[in-house]
């Protein structure tokens, strides 16, 4: 079975501007990965488009062959430097991960 790693987050900004600013800079450090980790088999990076009082600002999918590749994925080192980055620009995350 494959799978599914979800993770979405809020971004953490002073004016829409700022906000905008940092969405694209994640969704460029997310989709980077593709490529640089062996083990991802697909990835997809979307912004929020309704809600925004209630919703997260952008959303990863990404699917794995097994928990084995999440894994590998996870300790990547050029994953674990895009996740420290995000974290500076982001005052929420919330992950989930499935098989399917």
């Amino acid at each position: 079975m494959t799978v599914k790693h979800i993770v979405v987050w809020t971004v953490d900004a002073a004016s829409e501007t700022e906000k905008a600013e940092a969405l694209a800079r994640i969704e460029g450090l997310l989709t980077g990965l593709v490529g640089r980790v062996p083990s991802i088999l697909s990835l997809t990076v979307g912004l929020n488009g309704a809600y925004p009082d209630r919703n997260a600002d952008i959303a990863l999918v990404a699917d794995f062959a097994d928990y084995e590749g999440l894994e590998a994925y996870q300790q990547h080192p050029d994953h674990r430097e895009v996740s420290a980055t995000i974290a500076t620009l982001v005052s929420s995350r919330a992950a989930i991960d499935f098989e399917y």
